[in-house]
């Protein structure tokens, strides 16, 4: 978070502060690879060469809802 004195700093402390496009993208990515290994019954899935497991969904889910919650302000 940013604490901002004057309206005008809001639009810079929402730019700084926002998750890249890739990194949404990339976040949204992790939590569909590890959707549909759970529905394989897996507890975790290689993506882009990297182990995707329970600890990495927490952290998409995280970063989404953030980008979402910066989007809506």
């Amino acid at each position: 978070g940013k604490w901002a004195i004057q309206p005008s700093q809001i639009v810079l402390a929402n730019e700084v502060m926002s998750p890249s496009d890739a990194e949404v993208t990339k976040a949204q990515r992790i939590l569909v690879a590890m959707s549909e290994a759970e529905s394989a019954g897996k507890g975790a899935v290689s993506l882009d060469g990297r182990l995707i497991d329970y600890a990495s969904i927490r952290q998409a889910e995280v970063l989404v809802e953030k980008a979402g919650q910066i989007a809506a302000a």
